[in-house]
């Protein structure tokens, strides 16, 4: 069996060990880590980017990997990634979870597309995207910055602190510096696809485990997709949209009982 890990927009994979750590002694198999293309281009980040491009590289890793179809375990736009690739190439996944995966309504979408398209810098999280700082002192100092947000209140010390390794950079003179840009993150943002399509071709069993408190997926959205799918299953845990670094022990959990059960 073969376990492959998708990030979420800003998070590289190692923000995740707790989670992927407690995956890997749930099912006994190590999981592999996919970074996307933020990560590893040298390029500028453009203003809009397909995430149809961000599901090319996970088929492309998949394919490159020559161990059989995978089971995908995803985060946000890691998971909404691997629903547009599962769609295109049935054959090369074994399965789904996704946590708290970003999935958009036609009409969301079309209207945000729209907006974007006009006045690409307007939304909020783009704005907050570009203005957030990349450069710290320190690890520590970066630590502490993190640790007064509240996009991280229920995140635990040892989360966070993974999170400021694995997103930061060190630098000569004892700074760190941001992996993943601030214009990366927005154009993510801005891109964001419409699902319909690829959430009613998924045939591979799919879980999608969602924060009782997301403010991404929430009911609402949740009955959309049983619409679209219903052979898709349903998870709710504690917790928001950053789901697996808030409960990284529950998630794998899920995780692993899907899997086992399929």
């Amino acid at each position: 069996m073969k376990l492959l890990f998708s990030h979420a927009n800003g998070y590289p994979p190692d923000s995740y060990r707790v989670l992927l750590t407690s995956l890997s002694e749930n099912l006994s198999v190590p999981v592999g880590k996919h970074n996307h293309r933020p990560l590893v281009s040298g390029e500028p980040a453009p203003t809009f980017l397909t995430w149809q491009t961000y599901a090319s590289d996970l088929i492309e890793r998949i394919e490159g990997d020559e161990q059989g179809p995978a089971w995908l375990i995803g985060h946000s736009m890691g998971a909404a990634s691997a629903v547009l690739a599962a769609a295109r190439r049935p054959d090369l996944f074994s399965g789904i979870v996704a946590l708290d995966p970003v999935l958009v309504p036609t009409r969301i979408w079309f209207w945000a597309r729209v907006f974007s398209l006009f006045n690409p810098d307007a939304v909020a999280i783009v704005k907050r995207a570009l203005a957030r700082p990349h450069v710290f002192e320190s690890c520590e100092a970066a630590f502490k910055f993190y640790r007064g947000k509240r996009v991280f209140a229920e995140v635990s010390d040892t989360v966070l602190m993974d999170y400021v390794s694995a997103g930061h950079i060190a630098q000569p003179d004892g700074s760190v510096t941001l992996r993943h840009t601030g214009a990366w993150e927005a154009c993510i943002y801005r891109s964001v696809p419409r699902m319909t399509g690829s959430l009613k071709a998924v045939a591979c069993p799919a879980l999608i485990v969602a924060g009782e408190s997301s403010d991404v997926l929430n009911a609402e959205r949740l009955s959309w997709v049983k619409a679209i799918n219903p052979a898709v299953e349903i998870q709710s845990l504690r917790g928001g949209h950053l789901l697996p670094l808030e409960a990284p022990e529950a998630c794998a959990k899920a995780a692993a009982e899907f899997i086992r059960r399929h």
